[in-house]
């Protein structure tokens, strides 16, 4: 753990000596250049005298006999196509990368910003991820279980392209950073978020360097070779008429994604629901040609609400698998036993980050596999909870 907090503290460092250098700061350029120095410094009298730090993993061995650390295998093999679910409790975490050595992330966050959970969860990322560059981040909607970490990682990673809801951030915060306003421009929703956690994020995607800024709006591809997402979002017109001004509305923004690759499909959710999940079947339907869409996985809405994964959408898209990312023991009570006997009515198998942590799934030339970092049976696997809180 502590290698890799002193890897995201020399990249956090990286960045701001970048930012620093086009404002012409010339004494926060030595500042950082010196704590850069001594992070180095620090780092390999770690890595020569390793035992002078062995206070930091104490409880380490233990974690990882629990299995509640990450065990996954993190090796790339030519042609697959591998997508790491990432447990981070009460929230959602996708990482993708892809056969062309392109890669994705999709929201990353937990209902209670955890500082122990974002440390688990940027050393799964820090162990999947190969270059110190993410290609495509993508935000599906502003709550904070999808949103809270992606702050961190975009100070500590180099992000090329970021994809985010059409919500300007209101937050005094937002004002006080002083953002580009061409940039500020791009966002025509009447509605504003106001939340401190979705502006730390707003500010961060807007002042990332090199990095193309792209809205959730309508019909969108991101592709690569022999691979591509096709997102099904709001219009223009949808994200005008619809107010998002309740939890659900919030949810709803989420656009639906479907990844192909050799064959397979792929189903994207975010915390889609019984709003948005209509309208992107009468897209699909028009995009596509047909009645039917026939998938493989399914990422299942808003971590397995009874108003997400309704069954006209569960007719529609047909799955054989479904995978739902959700916290132990949440108080919403994820996922609900209505949705969980709306999967099981379909036969699908499910797989679950609350009973086995780090879920990663390989595309090959003709399979689909899973691993999981912990097992759990069949049984617990199909039961969710009920009652309303």
């Amino acid at each position: 753990m502590a290698k890799k907090q002193s890897k995201r503290a020399v990249k956090k460092i990286a960045k701001e000596v970048i930012k620093e250098t086009k404002k012409g700061n010339k004494a926060a350029i030595a500042l950082v250049v010196v704590v850069v120095i001594a992070v180095i410094a620090v780092g390999v009298l770690y890595v020569l005298r390793p035992d002078i730090f062995s206070f930091l993993n104490q409880g380490q061995n233990d974690l990882d006999k629990t299995g509640n650390g990450s065990l996954l295998d993190n090796s790339i093999h030519e042609g697959d196509l591998n997508i790491y679910y990432i447990d981070v409790g009460q929230g959602d975490c996708i990482y993708i990368q892809f056969p062309d050595g392109k890669d994705m992330l999709i929201d990353c966050g937990n209902e209670h910003n955890s500082n122990t959970q974002k440390e688990t969860t940027l050393a799964s990322l820090d162990n999947y991820e190969q270059d110190n560059t993410i290609d495509y981040l993508m935000l599906t909607h502003s709550d904070r279980d999808h949103v809270s970490y992606l702050d961190e990682i975009l100070g500590s990673y180099q992000v090329n392209n970021i994809y985010m809801p059409n919500i300007k951030a209101s937050h005094s915060s937002v004002a006080e950073a002083n953002l580009d306003q061409d940039k500020l421009d791009l966002f025509t929703d009447p509605d504003e978020i106001d939340t401190k956690v979705y502006a730390d994020f707003f500010i961060a995607a807007l002042s990332e360097p090199n990095c193309n800024i792209y809205l959730n709006i309508g019909i969108f591809t991101i592709s690569g070779e022999n691979w591509k997402i096709d997102f099904f979002g709001y219009t223009l017109e949808e994200w005008t008429a619809k107010h998002v001004d309740n939890a659900e509305a919030k949810n709803a923004v989420s656009p639906i994604g479907i990844l192909q690759y050799n064959g397979k499909k792929v189903v994207l959710t975010g915390d889609s629901n019984e709003i948005n999940e209509p309208l992107a079947i009468e897209k699909m339907k028009s995009y596509y040609g047909i009645e039917s869409l026939d998938c493989d996985v399914l990422k299942v809405g808003h971590h397995g609400s009874e108003t997400s994964s309704v069954s006209e959408f569960l007719d529609f898209i047909t799955c054989e698998y479904a995978v739902i990312l959700c916290g132990t023991g949440n108080t919403y009570k994820h996922p609900r036993e209505e949705t969980m006997a709306r999967l099981r009515e379909r036969n699908m198998t499910i797989y679950r980050t609350d009973l086995q942590g780090d879920i990663k799934m390989v595309i090959s030339s003709s399979t689909i596999t899973f691993q999981t970092a912990k097992t759990a049976s069949e049984a617990e696997l199909n039961v969710g909870l009920a009652g309303k809180v």
